[in-house]
């Protein structure tokens, strides 16, 4: 008997690459711009928005690199 191929999809791990590396930056520009002098709740705007901008760029980058390969 041979075993079974072992298909192993590679997506989840480019997912969860990307969003920990968002979560980093917008942490660190959330903390920064807190640190710089900004109020708390404009901080923690920016922060946000910086997670966001950097997920959706990641995963931008994650599909065309993933088509092209």
């Amino acid at each position: 008997m041979t075993a079974p191929a072992s298909s192993c999809d590679h997506r989840i791990y480019h997912v969860v690459v990307v969003a920990l590396t968002s979560i980093i930056a917008g942490l660190a520009f959330g903390i920064g711009s807190a640190a710089l002098g900004q109020a708390a709740s404009t901080a923690a705007a920016s922060g946000a928005a910086a997670l966001a901008f950097t997920f959706g760029a990641g995963m931008s980058v994650v599909a065309h690199v993933s088509r092209h390969p």
